[in-house]
């Protein structure tokens, strides 16, 4: 009776064993991966939990890949494959070296980093897999009528923002200014000449605030201040601009309420706020960008509202001029956002083309009228010129042509002793103490050098880039968030006051400033990378639930029209890191990718509202319920 029952079911006996087989296989390479990664010795028995655990998560997988229809796993199983070999190589390129450190041959070398890839891939797939297949099961349920806060709730969110900075601004009055921002306050008081190096457009919001707050007072401290407070609430009326937008689409209330206690609770939101830096206005001008464009994205089968055609308008002009990646990033923006309102081009393309005539006017006659010295060209060549300078700084030889090349723009006996991985600025000014026109005067000549150097040193070159752009993608890169305070010495007159003071006081701030290095989970809100990773995530989500049954009965053109509609919201912040990864001048400037960080809210807001069953609601709804 055994071997009859084994012949009848020998098929799904077998290919129970296989699948079984091919779970343990990929749960020994999982192991060996978080071996690896966590640096634990192969003799350690804790590998038998991990694998015993990756075993039960890998079949869950399994499972959970059973109860989707068959039609929508090939949809998930590709974005998770893509998503997973980027999360792998982001991680890898960071830690390679840790994991093969202790190895000389080359042999050995290749098939750890082999074998962990392949574990660190199976992962990162299955465990986004495992996310999407949950996700598709998800359903958030509204609960009739928006709740009678529900008109009150951006005013909330402002308030909560304003108050949540002002202890942090009278404790560090007027603001927090390092050497950027005193260089930048020494424009606005004639101490310098105008430069754009700090976008221009930003020291003059400074000085338009300073010199309205010295109408009032004689103070240089409380005029300064007047920008502080403006940039407070520039940064509140941001946020409370999302909580407004997703009311219009959602009346769940769990949803708004996080997105307040994002902005007004999170740390750093506070010291930044009162920092005087380009980056973060920039955060905050992006936010309203990606607000506005989501707004008139849920609205363009309707007449586009007017007030987020003039946010739109006022914040793309901004995202030019307040960072030059800036407008960069919007040029590279530009096609896909025109593709997705093409409908609409007759109020698309003139908007766009407003927005680039007002940039081009202010970049071109108006810097020139007030004889605006721009940014030289040793500023824009930040990667390669580290990744030459690298060549030198490990030893490398050059030949006689490229070493008199490379010394006639710098003194390369310096470089061994100022070189730094993760920032560019020491090659930079040994260039600017050098000869940087004949630089500018010869770029296809070095263009040639750098493409000599980088075919004979590859892996130099590697090194040197991941070296000058890790902090952006890698969540495993440590560095310090927001733990600047005061006001540099100067000669300008501004100096730090403590308005808010006390020993008690001084502890509070110490803490809540050290918990992210303590508690799990927690401290990833506190990494660039790990928020990449978040908003990465988060598009992939939102792709996925698109039906795949549907996709297919739509002409090509269509889907991607679809597709496309999906991503833009998340287009200007990605462009935005891409231009950070092509000319980054430092790999672990958590200000640089702040942006990002501003904008998750709006990511993870748009994610939980796919899966909401919410209409539009119309402020008649919410005048109605405020009477009830």
């Amino acid at each position: 009776d055994t071997m009859v029952t084994f012949y009848r079911n020998r098929k799904r006996i077998m290919n129970r064993l296989l699948s079984s087989r091919v779970l343990a296989g990929q749960s020994f390479a999982a192991t060996w991966a978080i071996m690896r990664i966590t640096g634990l010795h192969p003799m350690n028995g804790i590998a038998f939990l991990f694998f015993f655990l990756c075993l039960i998560f890998f079949d869950a997988v399994k499972k959970a890949e059973n109860r989707i229809a068959l039609s929508a796993l090939p949809q998930k199983r590709g974005l998770s494959a893509l998503l997973g070999l980027l999360f792998t190589l982001f991680y890898l390129s960071d830690i390679f070296h840790d994991i093969v450190q202790d190895l000389d041959n080359p042999l050995f070398k290749g098939i750890i980093l082999t074998v962990t890839a392949l574990g660190l891939f199976l992962l990162f797939f299955k465990a986004i897999l495992y996310l999407l297949c949950l996700f598709e099961r998800l359903s958030i349920k509204e609960r009739g009528k928006p709740h009678r806060l529900q008109p009150f709730l951006p005013f909330l969110c402002f308030l909560a923002c304003f108050l949540g900075r002002l202890p942090f601004l009278l404790y560090s009055w007027p603001g927090i200014m390092t050497p950027d921002s005193i260089n930048q306050f020494e424009q606005v008081i004639g101490m310098q000449s105008f430069s754009n190096h700090h976008p221009w457009v930003h020291t003059m919001t400074i000085s338009l605030f300073y010199h309205l707050g010295s109408l009032f007072t004689s103070s240089v401290n409380s005029a300064f201040a007047f920008y502080t407070l403006f940039q407070i609430c520039f940064m509140a009326l941001a946020a409370a601009y999302l909580v407004w937008v997703m009311g219009k689409y959602t009346s769940f209330l769990p949803l708004q309420l996080g997105i307040i206690g994002f902005y007004a609770l999170m740390p750093y939101h506070n010291v930044m706020a009162v920092c005087i830096w380009k980056d973060v206005l920039f955060a905050g001008t992006l936010l309203f960008f990606c607000c506005a464009l989501f707004h008139l994205l849920k609205e363009q089968e309707h007449s586009l509202p007017r007030i987020s055609l003039v946010i739109y308008f006022v914040s793309g002009c901004l995202m030019c001029l307040y960072r030059s990646n800036g407008w960069y990033a919007f040029l590279l923006s530009l096609p896909f956002l025109l593709m997705g309102f093409w409908k609409k081009r007759k109020l698309w393309l003139p908007l766009h083309l407003a927005i680039l005539a007002v940039v081009l006017l202010v970049k071109g006659p108006i810097m020139e009228h007030y004889e605006v010295e721009q940014p030289d060209f040793v500023e824009s060549v930040s990667i390669p010129l580290q990744q030459v300078c690298r060549v030198v700084a490990v030893g490398k030889e050059l030949t006689p042509k490229q070493e008199e090349l490379l010394g006639k723009i710098m003194d390369i006996s310096y470089i061994d002793d100022l070189y730094t991985e993760y920032i560019s600025d020491n090659m930079k000014e040994l260039v600017r103490a050098g000869n940087p026109g004949y630089l500018e005067a010869h770029k296809g000549e070095y263009l040639k050098l750098w493409l000599e150097l980088g075919l004979t040193y590859p892996g130099v070159y590697l090194d040197a880039y991941i070296g000058q752009t890790r902090g952006y993608y890698s969540p495993s890169a440590v560095y310090p968030v927001a733990d600047v305070e005061g006001v540099i010495a100067n000669n300008t007159g501004l100096y730090g006051e403590h308005l808010l003071g006390g020993r008690l006081l001084l502890k509070i701030r110490e803490i809540i400033m050290k918990l992210h290095t303590i508690i799990p989970l927690y401290g990833a809100f506190w990494s660039m990378g790990s928020v990449l990773w978040a908003v990465l995530l988060c598009l992939t989500f939102v792709l996925s639930t698109q039906p795949a049954d549907a996709s297919k009965t739509l002409a090509k053109r269509d889907r991607m029209s679809a597709l496309l509609r999906l991503c833009m919201p998340w287009i200007p912040n990605l462009a935005l890191i891409a231009t950070l990864l092509i000319a980054t001048p430092v790999a672990t400037e958590f200000r640089y990718a702040y942006h990002l960080v501003y904008c998750l809210p709006l990511y993870m807001a748009v994610l939980l509202l796919s899966k909401t069953d919410a209409v539009p609601r119309s402020n008649a709804d919410f005048t109605s319920q405020g009477k009830e």
